[in-house]
């Protein structure tokens, strides 16, 4: 993978603050799980620095006291604090003076660029009988690339960047059962259709959707985003001109609120959605539909009329959403990407008003001929 340069992001300043760090092991998209990690932080005005950006992992700086909960984030496999960071020495030093595994018997994955024998030795020394995990589990990186995800007992982060040393243990690992299950036992699944349960949170988080606000999504399909939304205790409105789509986004929506007790209020609307209604909404997430579905791979002419379809259908839709959403409001919306050919973004977002907030980030697989390009509009 291509590393990223040390940047810096932060919302409000840190100085003559309590402050602690947080690391941040990312998904298959990094640069995509970055993004939605920081606008989350946006989102709800909690103070932040960006401290890293290395590859697939993520130094964050916040007040003392915050907190994480991996399962909000969709790209997130790891998070713990950062206990130590400083030069090799001082290093050896805290390694000497502190327990970084509490138990004698364990299997461990290492996470970061720094040779981990510091630590094999701190084992042994300590009679501790530790096992290194390597690459039984593999990450496979959008690009290509492979990355270690082993299953282990503990996970630690230990990563050098310009001299400075980071080390920390994995408090949180995400734990995909309860996805898995809102999204296999719902009444009605659409396998070829539906967005997945990872991107659905990605494209909220990235929204700027909070708890309480109201969400649209104007493309609903089954519901699978407005389902991840209500899990998130946000009101959301679903709309989709497909009378069985909506049907079958009663049904899902009801199920989920029935087995998980919940309250937060949900609308599903049989309608095109140049005609939703003007509710002033606080935020719009969506997977828009290419308009048919593809069982094979298009030729070039084809796929560039696909696209010059799909930027002439979109504008209209994209000036009515700018009406019915608060003036501050984001758009985070997908664009399909066909044999490499993307949607003239810029064009079709001046003919609507609006503006770029996020640029476009590829999601994609090595596999398929239609990907997506995950953006923000303002």
């Amino acid at each position: 993978m291509k590393t990223q340069n040390q940047s810096v992001s932060s919302n409000k300043s840190l100085d003559n603050q309590e402050k602690q760090k947080f690391f941040f092991v990312l998904g298959r998209n990094p640069q995509l799980s970055r993004t939605e990690i920081l606008e989350f932080l946006k989102a709800r005005n909690r103070t932040h620095e960006e401290i890293l950006f290395d590859e697939n992992l993520l130094i964050i700086q916040v007040n003392a006291g915050e907190r994480f909960n991996i399962q909000e984030f969709g790209g997130t496999i790891h998070l713990g604090q950062i206990n130590f960071e400083g030069e090799m020495e001082k290093l050896k030093n805290h390694l000497n003076q502190n327990e970084i595994i509490p138990s004698d018997k364990f299997s461990y994955a290492i996470h970061g660029n720094l040779d981990p024998q510091i630590l094999q030795d701190k084992f042994k020394k300590e009679h501790k009988k530790a096992s290194q995990k390597h690459g039984q589990k593999l990450l496979e990186f959008q690009g290509g690339e492979k990355g270690k995800n082993p299953k282990a007992d503990f996970h630690i982060f230990l990563h050098e960047k310009d001299g400075i040393i980071y080390l920390g243990t994995s408090t949180q690992t995400y734990d995909p059962t309860e996805v898995k299950k809102r999204d296999m036992q719902k009444p009605i699944r659409r396998e070829a259709l539906a967005i997945s349960p990872r991107l659905s949170k990605i494209l909220i988080n990235l929204s700027g959707a909070k708890p309480h606000d109201k969400l649209l999504d104007p493309f609903c399909g089954i519901g699978s985003i407005l389902q991840e939304a209500l899990i998130k205790k946000i009101n959301v409105h679903g709309i989709d001109k497909e009378k069985e789509a909506t049907t079958d986004a009663e049904k899902n929506l009801r199920w989920l609120t029935q087995e998980y007790n919940i309250q937060t209020k949900y609308t599903i609307i049989n309608e095109d959605s140049r005609r939703a209604p003007d509710l002033q909404f606080n935020a719009i997430a969506t997977e828009t539909p290419l308009g048919k579905l593809l069982t094979k791979k298009p030729s070039d002419n084809q796929a560039k009329q696909l696209i010059q379809n799909f930027e002439a259908y979109m504008i209209p839709i994209l000036k009515h959403l700018k009406k019915i959403k608060k003036p501050s409001s984001k758009i985070a919306i997908t664009f399909p990407v066909i044999r490499n050919l993307h949607v003239d973004t810029q064009k079709i977002t001046e003919k609507a008003g609006l503006k770029i907030y996020m640029q476009p980030i590829l999601e994609s697989r090595q596999d398929q001929f239609i990907s997506r390009d995950i953006l923000v509009l303002i």
